[in-house]
């Protein structure tokens, strides 16, 4: 892994644990998967998918084992778009996450009965769509900061 690349990552771990304290419920680390997977790093993939359902489960923001479930997710809609568009395409990113909104709001409203939990429809229904709405702004900040780490690639 390149120098630039490992700075970046302990650059966006911290920035996005710090988003998802200050808005619950919403899933920062998906950008970096989103971000791994257009990159297809599938080795980065190896440490960076445990790390995020890791933390995920340890900060409490889904139901237990629902970050596993969350990230297939993120993972198939990934792949089922790859084959209709261009990943790098901003059409592909929002398509992709009007679908994450909806597996989120589907994720959560399966998973609370094995929990014993209310699901307060409505505010599951925000979130998905909070969810939906923040990843294509935060990908595209996250591709731009991006160029940082492949622009040395480039010139090397």
């Amino acid at each position: 892994m390149k120098t630039r690349n490992v700075i970046w990552w302990l650059l966006f771990l911290p920035i996005a644990i710090m988003l998802q304290q200050m808005a619950p419920g919403l899933d920062v680390l998906v950008i970096g998967l989103i971000i791994l997977l257009q990159e297809r790093s599938y080795k980065d993939c190896i440490w960076a998918l445990p790390l995020f359902i890791l933390l995920q489960e340890g900060m409490g923001s889904r139901e237990f084992g629902g970050a596993v479930l969350w990230y297939a997710a993120v993972i198939l809609f990934f792949n089922l778009g790859r084959w209709l568009f261009e990943v790098e395409n901003f059409l592909f990113v929002f398509l992709l996450s009007a679908c994450l909104g909806a597996a989120y709001f589907g994720l959560a409203y399966l998973l609370a009965p094995l929990q014993e939990l209310h699901v307060d429809i409505q505010a599951t229904l925000d979130a998905g769509v909070i969810q939906a709405l923040f990843i294509p702004v935060a990908w595209r900040l996250a591709v731009y900061s991006r160029r940082w780490v492949h622009a040395h690639d480039e010139t090397a």
